[in-house]
């Protein structure tokens, strides 16, 4: 998949500005049902909105009314037709003023204008109840879609709520509510129970749990502590905390989040500009084919008014606008869905890539794993315990990986440890080379000793053995141990059963710290001890050998797998919440920790494929079917307009499933 879209630039996110007073007061559906209880704000600009007017609705009620009133009762001809003539001109007065407007303002006309010559044509040919039928349903119709666009537009503002509105920023023993906005790195926030976090930052006092359903779907607090990471748009649940805020508004968790949803609401996807094209044909190819069907058969063979009341069917089948919609609420659907579990996707058709992967692969460490290391054991050969963890973290010190982390955590390391350290050369796959005060040391595994020559003791237990040598002397070995994410291996059983073929797991352990966990989990094919170009290489070698309009995926931490999502067909970086800008080069961000939401973000993308292709089969189907009928002249005017009608009602309805995928 190509992948084109601009780095995030999260400094330009800004609260929305409240809209400008219409007017005329619109009609906003606030007596339905509501799919999601929220304020409403319109969907972003790649819908195909529109707004109907309490005075349109009128105008719509009253045209129902004489309806029903010249079709119950018993009136003269004349009268009949006076007043269903009267009803098709109160439907059909909004959009046919709005189209003379467009005329008189140089502009070309929507397919309105063809509805409404249809409906006039079938009152010349003496269609006047099919004409007045058609002129209702088709206004009934646009309020489907107004509604639908309306309920989609709700899905934003669950986004736009994660936007905290007030900071309350310590100064001594005082506080002050601020605008977050305003408040800067260093700065000590105080966050009491049931408050939002306002902005991501560092635990300095208090434990309590935190709610981050809003930003990864996850309903089960955190606990958290002194030292522990929060962010914004978490709820604080427990006792009150001081938080020293890390990041600023713009690069907060919230604002980032708000920032990418709606730049890929922004962004049309295949399917959508798929749908543009058609829409834009659709309406003068039937328009011209109606105009053909009503002159030239007549003129072979007459029969004038067969082919006029055809011809007016032709034309009712001109409106884009059922589709135009349905396929863009799809897709918005889709990503709201995927917000509401902690998936965001980033808009590059990253859902229609996934639904077609049959080759996922892995990486291990933050992966499979929860990249948590903790040290197991220690086998010192003739040194201390203690001398050894120190020399293993001084050599790691300029890395930033988790086990040299978890080093120099356990040595104590400070940064004046560093000052006899000289020539770091990191050997890719295998460990670091330094000058230690002048001592040549290895840190590694154990392919490094055996390519230096120095003979080493094959550890008695499992896990990953880090193994340290001191001028060619073997000093022993240090084993670490990473635990596997809970669930990880109903998520791949998961996967496998939503059609993923072939599992890979690619690292660059040895096989034996790797090997027992591909088997356990069901891993189909393992690659070790792989630098990040080596895993590179081996995406690469996999999309190569894929299948047509199939897609390769690769899963990693974000943090040190950016070149492999970026070559992957489709990228998606688990955990992303905590690495938000390292995971930018993904096209689908986890940001929860639960291996889970992998499962979850393919039946979103599976499900939405489902919808898309529903909406298509079924509206164009349908059309399709009605001009058939319509050449074969067995179906009425009033017919045809019920089942189109009826055909964008249930696409609009099955679009709103989008919002509810599970």
């Amino acid at each position: 998949m190509a992948k084109h879209y601009a780095p995030s630039d999260h400094k330009t996110v800004q609260k929305e500005k409240p809209e400008q007073k219409r007017r005329l007061p619109t009609f906003r559906f606030s007596t339905l049902p509501k799919l999601l209880e929220t304020k409403k704000r319109p969907l972003p600009k790649k819908t195909y909105p529109r707004v109907f007017s309490v005075g349109e609705m009128l105008l719509l009620l009253g045209a129902t009314l004489l309806f029903i009133v010249s079709i119950v009762f018993r009136f003269p001809p004349l009268i009949e037709t006076a007043l269903l003539a009267l009803c098709a001109v109160l439907a059909l007065l909004p959009p046919l003023f709005q189209n003379v407007l467009k005329i008189f303002s140089r502009r070309l006309p929507d397919e309105d204008i063809l509805i409404t010559i249809g409906v006039i044509a079938a009152f010349c040919i003496g269609e006047q109840v099919g004409g007045a039928i058609a002129a209702v349903l088709y206004r009934l119709a646009q309020i489907l879609e107004a509604y639908a666009v309306e309920r989609g537009g709700a899905g934003m503002d669950l986004v736009r709520d994660k936007l905290p509105e007030k900071a309350r920023v310590l100064f001594g023993d005082q506080t002050q509510e601020l605008m977050p906005e305003i408040v800067e790195p260093g700065q000590v926030v105080l966050v009491e129970n049931g408050e939002m976090i306002p902005l991501d930052g560092v635990i300095l006092s208090g434990i309590t749990e935190v709610d981050r359903s809003a930003l990864t779907g996850n309903d089960s607090p955190v606990t958290c502590g002194v030292g522990d990471e929060v962010f914004s748009g978490s709820v604080n649940c427990g006792g009150p905390i001081r938080v020293q805020v890390k990041r600023s508004f713009a690069d907060s968790a919230a604002a980032s989040l708000l920032h990418d949803v709606e730049a890929s609401a922004r962004y049309k996807t295949t399917p959508e500009r798929l749908t543009e094209k058609i829409s834009a044909l659709l309406g003068p190819a039937v328009g011209v084919l109606a105009v053909l069907i009503a002159v030239i058969p007549s003129l072979i063979g007459g029969n004038w008014s067969r082919w006029l009341r055809c011809a007016v069917i032709f034309l009712l089948t001109a409106s884009p606008s059922a589709l135009a919609i349905s396929i863009p609420l799809s897709c918005f659907g889709a990503e709201m869905s995927g917000i509401l579990h902690g998936i965001l996707s980033k808009g590059h058709d990253c859902f229609e890539v996934l639904a077609s992967v049959k080759t996922m692969a892995f990486g291990k460490t933050g992966t499979i794993t929860e990249g948590r290391f903790e040290i197991t054991g220690i086998e010192a050969n003739g040194v201390r315990q203690e001398d050894l963890v120190a020399v293993a973290a001084a050599a790691e010190s300029y890395s930033h990986h988790p086990i040299a982390m978890l080093l120099k955590h356990a040595a104590g390391w400070t940064p004046s440890v560093a000052d006899g350290v000289m020539e770091v050369q990191e050997i890719p796959g295998r460990g670091i080379s330094a000058f230690i005060e002048g001592r040549h040391v290895y840190v590694g595994n154990a392919a490094l000793l055996q390519e230096h020559g120095v003979s080493y003791n094959v550890p008695a237990r499992a896990g990953a053995a880090i193994h340290v040598a001191v001028e060619n002397r073997y000093w022993g070995h240090i084993l670490i141990s990473d635990k596997t994410r809970e669930g990880a291996f109903d998520a791949l059983e998961a996967l496998r059963s939503q059609g993923v073929d072939q599992l890979v797991m690619l690292t660059g352990d040895v096989p034996s710290a790797s090997r027992q966990l591909a088997s356990s989990l069901g891993f189909d094919l393992l690659r070790t001890e792989l630098t990040a170009e080596g895993k590179v290489s081996a995406i690469q070698y996999l999309i190569s050998g894929k299948g047509n309009g199939t897609s390769v995926g690769f899963v990693g931490d974000g943090i040190n797998d950016a070149s492999m999502l970026e070559c992957a067909d489709v990228g998606l970086a688990i955990d992303a919440l905590h690495a938000w800008n390292e995971a930018d080069a993904a096209d689908i961000l986890l940001l929860d920790d639960d291996i889970e939401s992998l499962p979850r973000a393919m039946r979103i993308a599976r499900s939405l494929r489902r919808i898309l292709w529903e909406n298509y089969g079924g509206l164009l189907g349908m059309k399709l079917l009605v001009l058939l009928l319509a050449l074969c002249d067995v179906i009425p005017l009033g017919l045809a307009a019920l089942l189109l009608t009826a055909s964008s009602a249930l696409a609009l309805l099955n679009s709103l499933r989008a919002f509810g995928l599970k």
